[in-house]
């Protein structure tokens, strides 16, 4: 402060024709308010005619050196390049194979074969109802089956050589074949005691206690899952069904796994639901590490559009005028600077903070990068090498 008091003084003598005046800090003490305002208002003209004199000074190094006035910028130059566009959907994975097992018939649970946790095969027995006396039936009626075929057999050598009547024959036929008949059904109710695995799989739960009495659809026994191929479902808004078909890239994050799968889309819904007005796909999915399970929930990106020589331009690089056109500044040769004019441009899909210019600018094109907002158009600028 006493430094610029100093200087200030210097000036003020100098002014006043080399007379010693006193000095700002001599007059302060001094306690004069008169001489101190008329000291501040000398000070104040001081200031300010030394202000007009610095601007002056600037003006003529401005004319004297053109390139003082170039605002300096970054630039960017554009060149084709490949554009994906996603569109994000939530989806549920799923697996076809997922199912509850009911009994087929009525009876006590009187067996379980498997635990919690267990891969079974196909076809291989989970469970057993108790048959109420079905095996007993059955046996009874074999032997009346071997009966029925020997009687028919018989009648058949005879009727083949003319001896007894074609009544007697047709008679021993259809009591073979009906009770033939009596026993594929009656077997068929005695396997239906044995509850086995309809595919490979995982036993999840089991539902049911040993001495349980069940019946047919009432009774829950085990849930098998397999978790080898999965797939994800989802609800997608019509106004997308141009853009999406079968075989479309899709990238799956599982926001629980905190992981990505890339995977396509398997099949698209040929209905459209008229209370949403959505349609449904399904992608597949490979669960190696069994890590995916039925009814997570999973973010879908679906790829809807693709150009492998897009122009485009990052956001920030994007302005808006009062009207609501969109543009950017593009840089052209001017000597030895470059001149920045405002360009309209019209704008595609957006994606990863990026956006395809679809007109207004070509592959070769400069625009301004950093520096964008203190840009005026027409404006000669200087570009900042990297």
């Amino acid at each position: 402060m006493k430094k610029t008091l100093s200087l200030i003084s210097l000036v003020l003598l100098a002014a006043c024709g080399g007379e010693t005046p006193q000095t700002t800090d001599a007059i302060i003490q001094s306690n004069d308010l008169d001489a101190i305002q008329t000291q501040k208002t000398l000070v104040i003209n001081t200031i300010n005619q030394l202000q007009n004199e610095l601007e002056q000074l600037n003006a003529a190094i401005g004319l004297l050196d053109e390139q003082k006035n170039f605002l300096l910028v970054s630039a960017v130059e554009l060149s084709p390049q490949a554009f994906v566009h996603f569109v994000e959907f939530q989806g549920n994975i799923e697996t076809d194979q997922n199912i509850v097992l009911y009994p087929e018939i009525p009876g006590r649970l009187t067996q379980i074969y498997v635990n919690e946790g267990q891969r079974v095969k196909k076809g291989e027995a989970l469970a057993r109802l108790s048959d109420s006396g079905l095996v007993e039936q059955l046996e009874q009626l074999q032997l009346q089956l071997e009966l029925a075929q020997t009687t028919f057999e018989r009648q058949e050598r005879l009727w083949a050589q003319k001896i007894g009547s074609e009544m007697q024959y047709l008679q021993a036929k259809t009591q073979y074949e009906s009770i033939e008949k009596s026993v594929e059904q009656l077997e068929e109710q005695v396997a239906k005691a044995t509850i086995v695995a309809p595919f490979a799989g995982v036993v999840d739960h089991l539902m049911a206690d040993v001495g349980s009495n069940v019946a047919p659809g009432m009774s829950p026994l085990i849930r098998l899952i397999n978790l080898n191929n999965m797939k994800i479902t989802a609800e997608v808004p019509e106004v997308h069904l141009p853009q999406i078909d079968t075989g479309a890239k899709v990238v799956v994050d599982i926001p629980v796994l905190a992981s990505s799968i890339d995977a396509s889309i398997l099949s698209v819904g040929n209905y459209i639901n008229p209370n949403n007005r959505s349609f449904r796909v399904e992608i597949a999915l490979e669960n190696k590490n069994q890590a995916l399970k039925p009814n997570m929930t999973a973010k879908i990106n679906i790829n809807d559009y693709s150009n492998p020589t897009a122009i485009v331009v990052a956001d920030k690089n994007i302005l808006e005028d009062q009207e609501g056109i969109p543009y950017v500044y593009k840089l052209v040769a001017e000597g030895d600077a470059f001149k920045a004019i405002k360009t309209p441009v019209k704008l595609g899909k957006s994606m990863d903070n990026h956006t395809e210019i679809l007109d207004g600018l070509i592959s070769g094109d400069a625009i301004v990068e950093e520096g964008l907002r203190l840009v005026e158009n027409n404006q000669l600028v200087k570009i900042i090498q990297p």
